[in-house]
């Protein structure tokens, strides 16, 4: 971590001689005859220069001392007094005889060589900023931070971004206008120790510290910064890549350097690199191919300027290599980016230090640049390989990953996606997250980002823990991998590209495997027998594989606790899904479920969430359906539903679900527009044509005390949302909306002075 000052307080090196052995005794300047003799005149002047000499080199030592934050002795101030008394009487009266013999004494008196000084440090405005041009994003920003400086309400000023995207150019440009608009007082770099800093801080000037590089919250005062109330004169510029530290360090405004926008960072890379807009060069193929090269490093500065830098002046085949090379993450091979790049954001890595949000971020990589990373995805993850410590549910999991994902985004290594419950990752972050996972202690292979037309051969005999591949275009898979050390394994098509049914021995040699994702897979009928072998699986996603209609070969994976079917086109939960005892989380939503056969959920003893959505409907009888759920009031570690009927009548009247938690059920209604499961309830319940009677006297209403957002239309005989429904009036809710609830009269009952905020 750097500290600059931009004060009055400068260290530069300590002075080399003892100031306080240069003694001389006092002046006595008594006139006596005057001699005017020009031979006595030439010497008084020369003696003169002489003491001005000295009289000079001692002064740099002292302003040297002072930067130093050193006490300057009595002596040497009185001696510097003398010194300029006699002087001046020497100028008057060059003439006196006696005044050149005591200036002759007194230059004999003091011997100055072990005085020494450095050259005074550089200011603030001679650091670099090559490289990295005035954009109007950062301009923005800096003007912002300027006037935040000019603010006496913000004491602690944060700058926060990934590495690399520009915050040390940044707070040099800041220091160096601060500078020039004599915001503080003037001032060099301090690199001192804690005593000397603290006692110039204290000093009753205008101080702007700035700290560079914060990686953890610093006690101010342990390395010499007063801080507080008492030193309003000190205000405090920090840069950091996690956004907590700024936080931590109390910081009253802060501001994020986000990446350069599409044309900045081109703007950037055709100067690195030499590009020029002539006609004759913008209409080429080379043009295009340069464009997405410098699409590829992802607006980060640090990565447009190495990478452009290493491709100036080269040929056409140098260019098309980089591309192909920056498509599949292989940017470290270029000059500098391994040391200026992926070191530098390695560290931010490095610094995380929880080993399961480490975990978290390497598994971030395993889909295609740009992409939407399902929150979810992570969850099943690692409840599938096992990686969390002291976590018994499936909530706890979601909980603990979400937690990782707010932490890893305040360290700028992952993005907020615009779609909810998913986030994104810069393309220069994940190819330092692939390097990261490639190594030996990881093993991690991922290939999703360029269609491949085979399996690789030489990656079908290998000690991998995970797998992420991209199957489009392959008009075959191979039957022999041996993958024994294979914990998860991701597989995608885009469907349209019907891959053949995987061959029957396809998970022979992964019997290790705990965590199976296939996402698009045209997978013919029924899933390969070798599935059965995979034993010690924990979480199986068959994600919109259509063609699926005969999944009872699951039923062997006694291990199971994930199993999504979303997306696909099973009709029936079959009766074999019952064996799977240790089963949290079936999730069947968006699959057109006809049918649960009565008496699997009831053996499913560690069922904790059940995602069905509108995919269960009307193929059961209603007294079926009502048995199907009375099943769940036995589970005892039942927490979420999410559940759609068409009708209330579905519902058993006597069913209370005491341990539920999170939910979104939708009673007599069809899928409404505003409806999401994005796992991440907010306790949801939509009420459509249903008697208000039916609701009051069913177990349901139990539900209504934990219910956040309700939505109520054509509920008859409904009088009063917040008694009749909840006596309590509704203590969490959050949202309401109400339509054509014709018999209503009261929203809250107001007598006992309860309020409902909304």
């Amino acid at each position: 971590m750097a500290i600059t000052v931009v004060g009055v307080v400068g260290v530069v090196a300590p002075i080399v001689a003892k100031i306080g052995n240069f003694l001389m005794a006092p002046f006595n300047c008594q006139l006596g005859y005057v001699f005017c003799y020009n031979s006595k005149i030439k010497n008084l002047k020369e003696e003169a220069d002489k003491l001005g000499e000295k009289r000079g080199a001692v002064q740099l030592s002292v302003n040297e001392a002072e930067r130093n934050v050193k006490v300057i002795g009595p002596d040497v101030k009185g001696w510097q007094a003398r010194a300029d008394k006699c002087s001046e009487d020497a100028r008057r009266i060059l003439e006196a005889t006696k005044k050149t013999i005591e200036l002759a004494k007194l230059h004999k008196e003091r011997k100055l060589t072990e005085v020494a000084y450095n050259e005074p440090p550089p200011g603030i405005e001679s650091t670099s900023t090559e490289g990295i041009k005035d954009f109007k994003s950062l301009r923005l920003i800096m003007n912002d931070v300027m006037e935040a400086l000019k603010d006496d309400r913000f004491h602690v000023i944060g700058i926060c971004g990934i590495g690399g995207v520009g915050k040390t150019t940044m707070v040099k440009q800041v220091a160096k206008r601060a500078t020039e608009e004599n915001l503080f007082d003037e001032g060099e770099t301090e690199r001192g120790r804690a005593n000397r800093l603290n006692q110039g801080l204290r000093r009753p000037k205008k101080f702007l510290v700035i700290l560079e590089d914060v990686w953890n919250i610093l006690e101010l005062n342990g390395i010499g910064i007063p801080f507080g109330d008492g030193h309003k004169n000190c205000k405090i510029l920090l840069t950091s890549r996690f956004d907590y530290v700024c936080d931590d360090m109390g910081a009253q405004t802060k501001f994020t350097i986000a990446a350069l926008s599409t044309n900045e960072a081109w703007k950037l890379f055709k100067d690195m690199a030499g590009i020029f807009n002539d006609t004759s060069h913008t209409s080429t193929d080379l043009y295009f191919t340069q464009k997405a090269v410098a699409t590829e490093c992802g607006g980060l500065p640090v990565a447009i300027v190495t990478v452009a830098r290493a491709l100036k002046d080269k040929d056409r085949h140098s260019w098309d290599s980089a591309l192909q090379q920056l498509s599949r993450s292989l940017v470290k091979n270029f000059k500098g980016v391994e040391e200026k790049v992926f070191k530098s954001l390695e560290m931010s890595y490095n610094y995380i230090e929880s080993t399961e949000a480490k975990k978290c971020f390497l598994l971030c990589s395993l889909y295609p640049e740009d992409f939407n990373i399902p929150i979810e995805d992570l969850v099943r993850y690692g409840v599938g390989i096992e990686w969390f410590e002291a976590v018994d549910s499936v909530g706890e999991a979601r909980d603990r990953v979400h937690a990782f994902i707010d932490d890893l985004k305040k360290g700028y290594l992952l993005m907020d996606s615009e779609v909810k419950s998913y986030v994104k990752m810069h393309d220069v972050i994940r190819d330092v997250a692939i390097s990261i996972a490639s190594r030996e202690e990881h093993s991690f292979m991922v290939r999703c980002d360029k269609a491949l037309k085979e399996w690789p051969e030489k990656e079908r005999h290998k000690n991998y823990a995970v797998i992420s591949m991209r199957c489009t275009g392959m008009s075959w898979l191979p039957d022999n991998l041996e993958f024994p050390e294979l914990h998860l394994l991701q597989l995608e098509d885009n469907y349209a590209s019907k891959l053949p049914k995987l061959p029957y021995s396809f998970y022979r040699g992964m019997k290790k495997l705990k965590a199976l994702n296939m996402l698009n897979a045209y997978i013919e009928r029924s899933l390969p027998t070798s599935l059965q072998w995979l034993t010690n699986l924990r979480s199986l996603s068959l994600y919109r594989c259509r063609q699926i209609n005969d999944v009872s070969v699951i039923g062997a994976l006694e291990n199971l606790k994930i199993l999504s079917f979303s997306g696909t086109r099973i009709k029936e939960l079959p009766k074999d899904i019952g064996r799977l005892s240790l089963l949290k989380l079936p999730d069947l939503l968006r699959c057109g479920m006809k049918r649960i056969c009565l008496g699997v959920l009831s053996r499913l003893s560690k069922l904790e969430e059940l995602y069905l959505g509108s995919s269960f409907n009307d193929e059961n009888s209603i007294e079926e359906t009502k048995a199907i759920f009375t099943e769940l009031g036995f589970l005892t570690n039942f927490t979420t539903l999410d559940v759609e009927l068409t009708s209330f009548e579905y519902w058993p009247r006597d069913l209370v679900l005491t341990h539920l938690q999170t939910f979104v059920t939708i009673l007599g209604s069809t899928l409404p527009t505003y409806y999401s499961s994005d796992y991440q309830f907010q306790n949801q319940v939509t009420l459509k044509i249903i008697h208000g009677n039916d609701l009051m006297e069913s177990g349901f209403k139990i539900v209504f005390k934990i219910t956040k957002q309700l939505h109520s239309t054509q509920v008859v005989g409904l009088k009063n949302v917040g008694y009749d429904l909840d006596k309590d009036g509704f203590k969490q809710l959050t949202a309401l909306w109400l339509g054509k609830c014709e018999d209503l009269e009261y929203l809250i009952e107001t007598t006992n002075g309860d309020v409902v905020q909304l």
